[in-house]
């Protein structure tokens, strides 16, 4: 008996053919993307365990977290092993660049302003990770509690000189155009300031700052001073070759000494101090350093047979209020930041490129525009630089380039400049995988050294963030090395004078069979001092540890033990009698 089909049938047939056939044609012209074959799906097959293979589940009880806070999760440290606790080397956190793009050339570059939200670069810093058991142990906190107060500042008209005095009496002088981004540019507008002086060995103490260079030479604090700049939520530095004045209070620490210089904070373990910013530091929890210039840069593929390296003209803005606006010139019918203009049009020849370093030097120069705009004249700033280095023998080129750019403005309502700083770099194509983004050379040379007003001292300094006015400690030292060890426990150690202003660090860290050693060297003759450790163990628990040296005693075996809080804490750094605390059993 023939099947009856209904006329929908036949409908339906003559509707799926073509589409069929469409399908298969498609596969025919395009075989890069094939058809997929679907897998029958199975049913999973679960390995039932005997009832004598059934554990009960184990619930681990829930970690505590402290809001908007990083959880360090290092390895379990061994108490019988402990160079699994020996000092971390430091490490390096490479803040995000906004709105940066790479161009063809891998040269990265300022784009246009896309909203109002572009904010300014930002340039890395150094982080010191602190012992996860130090942390545990609720130390640093109880030394913060002893901290002195941050003061804050808002600034409307950054770009004006101003000045500023703080609680304790310390006043900072700001010059005109005083501040600058990561990369240089100036920073008009509104900005914040705070302050945070540390004057007594309490305070130095309270963010684990030492009275030590960083070569393990002992200095004379005449009192040191955090000082940080935003604008909006952007840090910023001083600008090139800019400084700035710091007057001590009426205080007897402040009085003028031949000798006081100025220096500058080098992030560690416990902040120590160099002459020069940019020494290492940098600023991190407990310690921090100068944004100064570094000369070289170290590179993720340095040794890469396939980078590239270049000569580029970095990106080239000025901020208001925390957004960066670039400068620009309208080419034919394009609006185009400079920086582009310039890599676009400049011939950096191969053989150029093979001869630059691979070091991220920046060569600083200044361009001068008229009324209209147009750049009128060049000239690098660092006239060594203009003597010495790569941008030397191609700079006349580089000069009649500019010259001949169309009339350039910023993207903003504010007056265009008679002058703008711009820098040459010799940064590689991966620019963003870069440790350390190269700053001007805006200072050379060692520390300024202290004048005198009314009696105080006065610093000049390039350089914000952990500023020091100090100076060496010309006392007679004794060959003998003064040393502190614990057993199955790690500490934080100093060395604390009667008659000095200054809070030692340890020269150096030995690890023994079952703990560590701490060495201090720089021991004036016929002074006396005071041991200071926070002894801490894996387990997080911690207390104080107190011994009182004088010469010839400097083998520290058994020191007296207290509970670690604000007041046995504040007792041992202002040295009072440690005989009227309870001991701990």
């Amino acid at each position: 008996m023939k099947s009856k089909r209904t006329p929908y049938f036949y409908t339906l047939l003559a509707l799926l053919l073509p589409l069929t056939f469409s399908i298969h044609s498609a596969q025919a012209q395009n075989p890069e993307f094939p058809k997929p074959s679907m897998p029958k799906p199975s049913l999973p097959k679960p390995n039932l365990p005997t009832p004598t293979e059934v554990k009960p589940p184990v619930i681990k009880p829930p970690v505590p977290r402290i809001p908007n806070a990083t959880v360090l999760r290092p390895s379990a440290p061994n108490p019988n092993n402990p160079r699994n606790n020996a000092p971390v080397a430091h490490k390096y956190s490479l803040s995000p660049y906004p709105n940066l793009v790479a161009d063809g050339n891998g040269v990265i570059h300022a784009p246009l302003r896309q909203n109002n939200s572009q904010s300014l670069y930002v340039w890395p810093k150094t982080i010191v990770p602190k012992d996860i058991a130090l942390i545990k142990s609720g130390a640093l906190d109880t030394l913060a509690r002893l901290a002195p107060p941050v003061e804050i500042f808002n600034i409307k008209h950054s770009e004006k000189a101003f000045a500023v005095t703080t609680q304790k009496g310390y006043e900072l002088q700001f010059p005109d155009n005083a501040f600058a981004d990561g990369l240089g540019n100036p920073v008009l507008g509104p900005i914040t300031l705070t302050v945070q002086t540390f004057q007594s060995k309490t305070d130095f103490a309270s963010a684990l700052l030492s009275s030590s260079t960083s070569s393990g030479e002992a200095l004379i604090s005449g009192g040191m001073l955090d000082i940080q700049a935003k604008s909006g939520n952007s840090d910023i530095r001083m600008g090139d070759g800019k400084s700035f004045k710091i007057i001590g209070n009426n205080s007897s620490d402040s009085r003028f000494e031949e000798g006081f210089q100025t220096f500058y904070g080098v992030a560690g373990d416990q902040t120590t101090w160099s002459e020069t910013p940019g020494n290492g530091g940098g600023a991190g929890n407990g310690g921090g350093g100068g944004n100064g210039a570094s000369a070289s840069n170290s590179n993720n593929d340095a040794l890469s047979k396939n980078a590239t390296y270049t000569l580029s003209l970095l990106p080239i803005t000025r901020a208001y209020n925390g957004v960066a606006q670039p400068l620009v010139v309208s080419d034919y019918d394009r609006t185009i930041a400079l920086s582009n203009w310039f890599y676009q049009n400049a011939k950096i020849s191969k053989e150029l490129k093979k001869q630059i370093k691979r070091d991220g030097i920046i060569f600083p120069a200044e361009l001068t525009l008229n009324d209209a705009g147009k750049i009128v004249a060049v000239r690098l700033t660092d006239s060594a630089q203009a003597k010495n280095s790569l941008v030397s023998a191609h700079f006349e080129s580089y000069r009649k380039l500019l010259l001949t750019a169309p009339a350039a403005r910023f993207l903003d309502t504010l007056p265009q400049p008679k002058t703008v700083m711009v820098r040459f770099s010799t940064l590689n194509e991966n620019f963003a995988g870069t440790k350390q983004i190269p700053l001007p050379p805006a200072l050379a040379g060692v520390a300024k050294m202290a004048t005198a007003q009314d009696g105080r001292w006065v610093l000049e300094s390039y350089s914000t963030q952990l500023v020091n006015c100090d100076r060496f400690a010309k006392f007679p030292k004794t060959n003998d090395s003064i040393t502190f060890s614990v057993d199955h426990a790690k500490a934080v150690v100093f060395l604390n004078f009667k008659s000095y202003n200054a809070l030692l660090a340890p020269s150096s860290t030995r690890i023994q069979n079952t703990g560590y050693q701490y060495v201090m060297k720089q021991f004036p003759v016929g002074a006396t001092a005071r041991l200071i450790a926070l002894v801490y163990n894996d387990q997080g628990q911690a207390h104080l540890e107190v011994a009182d040296v004088s010469e010839g005693q400097y083998h520290i075996k058994n020191a007296q033990q207290y509970p670690l809080n604000q007041l046995t804490l504040k007792a041992a750094f202002e040295m009072m009698p440690m005989d009227l605390l309870t001991t701990k059993k």
